[in-house]
Order: structure tokens, then C-alpha cells, then sequence
């Protein structure tokens, strides 16, 4: 496996105009240390919640995204709901939060990512808390080129609502009888888990229109145990994610932002390919106002359409999922809806004054 990156040559000092061969082998010493992580993930053994604007929800993609934004503060929200025409829906919604060079430290980025999600007539739910921390190192002089890992550490409430549940022992010949006895035993209704994932991410940043950030993070790696029937439960798999999200340039005011996602746990496999089209409006003294609209596949599941709306620090994002699953009889193309919002906290520039005000007119 080749590092993106790796074959570059150190180019001279732009100071001194020399080669920096203390630099190179920094380098080396990086892009091997990403190598071999990225190697020991793979090999771990591997449903988590997901989003499909997953290009929105940096903290639910892995602990190495903490961080990884031009200013000083991040803060996210998400609401997802799914499945309305086929049964009791699905609702999920996250928060997050993160920092730019915490603590005055430059490269060092923290966060904090929650999200609640509710399923099904059995009402279960999931309650999770975690906090990140990332490290984001410099391959280059000029910092154009870098890797960041980052470690989340936290833990999951679940439980499950027993009186929405019916079984085949309350049918008594004839009819349903809720009085009968289920004949089912549930040892506990609620318990928690701790969680602890863990990623690397690289990033290559030419300028504010063209990126390239590839990341892959393992969750799970605490192997917690969940089950409702007592004794220690089945070991919840490895989630293995892969992302790659990119941005380029396609015109004086329209930029392509392509991206893709790759999840394995267990026997599950989901792949999301599609791409945003971002016709900027306006661009010039710290004011920003785009358009995005894009469309997405996620193999042998759904299609989506997602537009969004930047307008300086906050982003808006509307998406919607249409099934193609084997699920299209009983959900007729109905899949999900998603609602994010973003707001950046960063310095301005200040607007410079085009007219100033005579003193004899005032």
C-alpha cells in the first residue's frame, strides 16, 4: 500500500534554498508511521448509526476529522429520520462540537460528539457521549501537506420498551391477546457500553478550492457486548470506515466536490459514491455565499439527492434518500430525510471602508 504523498521529492528551502534533509526524513518517518496504522486497521476484525451527509458530520466519520477546519470553532448538528412509510420511524440526532489548536497548541485539536437514536415498536434506543482528541502533523514546510490521528474515547446508553413488542404466544387461536403472556424473558431492558475508536487521517491542501482529505478509522475497538436476554451478549463487530472527500475547481465560480465512503462491520458492507456541484455566489473580504446541490449512491440501497446552502460561517444541508432496496414493496421508494446545519466560529477580516464620511457633513 502507497501513502498519498509518498513519492513526492523535497523541494529546496524557500528560505534558505537548500535541501532540507532533516525534513525528508521527518517525512519518511510520518508517512511510514501512517502506513503501518492504516495496515493494523485493515487487519482488525469487523450496524452503527450512519448518515448519509456524511461529508457533514466530521465527528461521526472519525476521531482524526477533530479538528481538521479553517477556525477557531466547530459546532454541528444533524436530524435524520427513515422508514416512516413502512413502519414506527427511525430517528436520529447528533451534536458535536470541536477545536481548532486547543490550548494554544498548535496542531492539537479536542472535541465532543453525542447523538441519540431511537428505533422500531420496541422503541430502542441509543444514547452516546464521547470525547476526541487529534494530533495534526505537517508533512512540509509550508504545511500544504499533513496527517492527523486522532482517539475517541466514551460510552452508549441502550435500552428497549417492552409493552410496544407483541409475540406469536399472545395469539390464542383466534385472535391477538395482548393479556396473554409473551412467554419471552428480557433479564434487562437497559445497560451501557464503553466505546473507543480510533483513525488517521491525510490531508493535502493546495488552496481555499482545492483538497484532498482521505481518512479510515476503526470504532468499536473496546468490543463491547450487547444482548437483553442475560449472560454476557454478543460482541458488537469492528466498524472499519473509509472516506475520501475531495474539492476542486471547475470554473471561475463552480467547484466539483466529489467524495465516496467505504463501511465494513461484520457481514455488512455499504458503499457511498456522489458528488456536489458549488456555484459561489459571492467570495471577497471574509463575506462567503454558495449554492450546493450533488447526487449520491449507496450501492444496493438508496439514491440521494442533497442541496445545501453556505452563506459566510454556517452551512445548511437538506438531503433525501430514495429506496431501491429488496425493502421497495412495503417502503415504495420512501427512504430517509436529513437536516444538518454547521457554524464556524473564526477571526474576520476586517470590511474595508469605501466611504468616509466628511467631518464638516456629519
Amino acid at each position: 500500500m502507497k501513502a498519498p504523498g509518498s513519492g513526492n521529492t523535497v523541494q529546496p528551502c524557500r528560505v534558505c534554498q537548500r535541501s532540507c534533509t532533516s525534513l525528508n526524513r521527518r517525512m519518511r518517518r510520518t508517512v511510514g508511521a501512517l502506513i503501518t496504522g492504516v495496515l493494523l486497521i485493515l487487519s482488525a476484525t469487523a450496524q452503527d448509526i450512519h448518515f448519509s451527509q456524511f461529508f457533514n458530520t466530521p465527528l461521526a466519520l472519525g476521531p482524526a476529522m477533530t479538528g481538521g477546519f479553517d477556525g477557531q470553532h466547530r459546532f454541528n448538528a444533524i436530524h435524520r429520520q427513515q422508514w416512516r412509510a413502512v413502519t414506527v420511524p427511525y430517528s436520529t440526532f447528533g451534536l458535536g462540537w470541536d477545536q481548532r489548536d486547543a490550548f494554544r497548541t498548535k496542531g492539537l485539536g479536542v472535541g465532543v460528539w453525542c447523538y441519540n437514536d431511537r428505533a422500531g415498536d420496541s422503541r430502542m434506543n441509543i444514547f452516546h457521549l464521547s470525547a476526541s482528541i487529534s494530533w495534526r502533523q505537517p508533512l512540509d514546510a509550508n504545511g500544504d501537506h499533513s496527517i492527523t490521528a486522532g482517539m475517541q474515547a466514551g460510552a452508549s446508553s441502550r435500552s428497549i420498551d417492552q409493552t410496544g413488542l407483541s409475540f406469536d404466544a399472545q395469539y390464542n387461536g383466534f385472535t391477538f391477546d395482548p393479556q396473554q403472556p409473551t412467554g419471552e424473558r428480557f433479564d434487562r431492558d437497559a445497560f451501557w457500553h464503553a466505546d473507543v475508536h480510533a483513525g488517521l487521517c491525510y490531508q493535502w491542501r493546495r488552496n481555499e478550492r482545492s483538497d484532498i482529505q482521505v481518512g479510515a478509522t476503526m470504532f468499536n475497538l473496546s468490543g463491547p457486548r450487547i444482548g437483553y436476554l442475560g449472560g454476557p451478549g454478543e460482541p458488537l463487530d469492528r466498524r472499519l470506515d473509509l472516506h475520501v472527500l475531495t474539492a476542486f475547481p471547475a470554473g471561475s465560480s463552480l467547484d466539483l466536490l466529489p467524495s465516496l465512503r467505504y463501511l465494513h462491520q461484520g457481514t455488512f458492507r455499504e458503499f457511498d459514491l456522489g458528488a456536489d456541484v458549488r456555484h459561489t455566489l459571492l467570495h471577497r473580504h471574509g463575506l462567503h455565499r454558495a449554492l450546493r446541490v450533488g447526487l449520491y449512491l449507496r450501492a444496493r440501497d438508496a439514491g440521494y439527492a442533497h442541496t445545501a446552502l453556505e452563506y459566510d460561517d454556517w452551512t445548511v444541508g437538506l438531503s433525501y434518500d430514495l429506496n431501491t432496496s429488496r425493502l421497495v414493496p412495503a417502503s415504495r421508494n420512501r427512504g430517509g430525510v436529513e437536516l444538518s446545519a454547521t457554524y464556524i466560529l473564526r477571526r474576520r477580516p476586517a470590511i474595508p471602508t469605501r466611504y468616509i464620511s466628511c467631518p464638516d457633513q456629519r
